[in-house]
């Protein structure tokens, strides 16, 4: 039996295009990658890795695996899993806040997995998550009543957004109802 491309699609947390003006790039439909709204400013794309880079999931490769849209979340999301039992995930304590580390890639889209913070993280923080990430590779959180810790998830932000790669986004996130959501300021 051969593997279609869509079995490989791991789950990819990525910054929401604006809603306003014109697109830089106009597509096909078939062309089109995959895009599922997250949260506000967020969104989830799907990648498959060739071991050199990274190919967004379009359109056409729906249609060619006979797959819907929920599928191919629900792959991706096994899929991200995957990845996080190959690399060493770490949770690294700083100051007042807590960096997640994992080879790269793929920490901002950690925040797509539930199970993570409900069980896994759940022995940092005892009330709600404030979250930090600046960029796919950042991932850091603290619990919402921590004012320090706070302070030093809007100052990650500050270090990371002037020079970053792959950024996302500079607000701060909150986990509510097993989804993070912008932090009212």
């Amino acid at each position: 039996m051969s593997t279609k491309f869509t079995d490989q699609a791991i789950a990819y947390l990525k910054a929401a295009l604006p809603k306003d003006g014109p697109p830089s790039v106009v597509l096909s439909q078939a062309d089109s990658p995959i895009v599922r709204q997250y949260s506000d400013g967020l969104c989830i794309c799907y990648v498959v890795d060739d071991g050199k880079s990274y190919h967004y999931v379009q359109q056409r490769h729906l249609t060619q695996d006979g797959i819907s849209e929920d599928e191919l979340h629900a792959i991706g999301l096994r899929n991200l899993i995957g990845v996080v039992s190959k690399r060493d995930l770490r949770v690294q304590p700083y100051q007042s806040i807590f960096a997640v580390m994992m080879g790269g890639d793929f920490e901002a889209s950690l925040i797509l997995l539930d199970q993570i913070w409900e069980q896994h993280f759940r022995q940092f923080v005892t009330g709600e998550y404030a979250i930090s990430i600046p960029a796919r590779d950042v991932l850091a959180f603290c619990d919402t009543s921590s004012e320090q810790g706070v302070r030093e998830l809007h100052q990650l932000v500050d270090r990371i957004t002037p020079n970053g790669d792959h950024l996302i986004s500079s607000q701060l996130y909150v986990r509510r109802d097993g989804r993070f959501i912008p932090r009212a300021a």
